[in-house]
């Protein structure tokens, strides 16, 4: 890990003089009996603060990785921009800081990992849900499926093993974690698991060298309870398949119940057989208006050409250059614009059958979903009943 590992703020020496002694010190102490250069370090007093950002932006392979992980979501969440988040986060855990009651936003995150390392883990797992936008989209083939409310342990530790298993076999280590949030529409998990290991050239002491690591990598799953659907953000098509198998397996005994063989989710149909009628929006509370602003289609030719259009608006540019969709042609993707009620600009929105779908924010989700579903962008898609707690 330490081949791949850069702080971006514990490496400087006025961020780390910004921590409290005392707890900088008890943070790394724990670690300095498998770390010499480290233990040295400790010995002398006061702390050398210098020395201690030199030996953190280059640690070596003799640093323990239980320190470079704790130095790792320390540093990421020691951001001031996070303070107000993690003093709340803080108090849910009933960490208790009443011993330490000026904190600067190192300290803080430093003090929660002393107190308990799981509450910063989760926090950055929360914040990376928000960057993620793209996902692919699993109706269950089920009549019925129950809701979920709460996700129990266990189903978390077999999701892990069935992960790791699948993970081993595909070179990317064994490790993995998932971590469950609970909203009022689904169920998000955060899967943390490594990447085919890497090696890369390095120049240690003014010679040429390399290291080898594993990579660490972030997808998504989400379990929608009004649409009994999977959306899966990953990368490999392997893995997407995998988590609709386990997910399936864990959540409903079912491998099957989110299959990846099945109809697609999206169609782009509309657009063709009801024109600018298709972007009617005026039954959806919560949006102003709907534009298309690209679309792409395959001519049904033996060359397969394709053509783009983009525009403020599509439908209107078309029709300013006497041109119209063809009926036979194959629509590949559709960007629209959507003005929320209660935003200030209008966001994207990209559909690409026949799973795919890209927002601005995963937040907007909802009301574009419904706005699809109206418009019949989208097949009738099933309401689920019942209660798992």
């Amino acid at each position: 890990m330490s081949s791949s590992f850069r702080l971006r703020r514990f490496s400087s020496p006025s961020i780390l003089r910004q921590i409290d002694s005392g707890l900088l010190v008890r943070f790394l102490a724990g670690h300095a009996e498998r770390w010499p250069a480290l233990q040295e370090l400790l010995a002398a007093s006061p702390l050398n603060i210098d020395r201690l950002a030199t030996l953190l932006i280059e640690p070596g392979d003799d640093a323990p990785d239980p320190l470079l992980d704790a130095l790792f979501f320390v540093d990421e969440l020691s951001a001031p921009e996070m303070y107000e988040d993690l003093l709340d986060e803080a108090r849910r855990a009933a960490i208790p800081l009443g011993e330490t009651p000026s904190l600067s936003p190192a300290d803080l995150a430093v003090r929660i990992w002393l107190d308990d390392p799981e509450v910063l883990q989760r926090y950055h797992a929360e914040r990376y849900l928000i960057r993620t936008k793209k996902f692919e989209h699993f109706p269950s083939v089920a009549t019925h499926l129950p809701s979920i409310r709460g996700v129990q342990e266990q189903i978390i530790q077999g999701l892990q093993e069935d992960l790791d298993a699948y993970f081993e076999t595909r070179k990317k280590g064994r490790g993995s974690r998932v971590f469950p949030f609970v909203k009022d529409d689904a169920v998000w998990f955060l899967v943390r698991h490594g990447e085919k290991l890497r090696r890369e050239g390095t120049i240690e002491n003014g010679e040429s060298s390399s290291v080898f690591y594993r990579p660490e990598k972030y997808d998504i799953v989400i379990f929608d309870r009004a649409l009994g659907e999977l959306a899966v953000h990953a990368d490999a098509k392997g893995e997407t398949e995998e988590y609709c198998r386990a997910f399936g397996k864990r959540l409903f005994n079912s491998e099957s119940i989110f299959s990846t063989e099945v109809n697609g989710r999206f169609s782009l149909a509309p657009i063709i057989d009801r024109g600018p009628d298709c972007l009617v929006c005026s039954d959806v509370n919560g949006i102003e208006w709907v534009r298309l602003t690209e679309l792409r289609w395959r001519h049904d030719c033996q060359q397969r050409h394709v053509e783009i259009h983009q525009a403020d608006d599509v439908f209107a540019a078309l029709a300013d250059i006497r041109r119209s969709i063809p009926r036979s042609a194959t629509l590949l993707k559709a960007v629209f614009k959507i003005k929320f009620t209660h935003g200030e600009r209008p966001r994207s929105v990209a559909i690409k059958p026949p799973n795919a779908a890209v927002f601005d924010r995963e937040s907007d989700a909802p009301l574009v979903h419904d706005w699809l579903a109206r418009r019949r962008f989208t097949p009738t898609l099933l309401r689920v009943v019942g209660s798992v707690a």
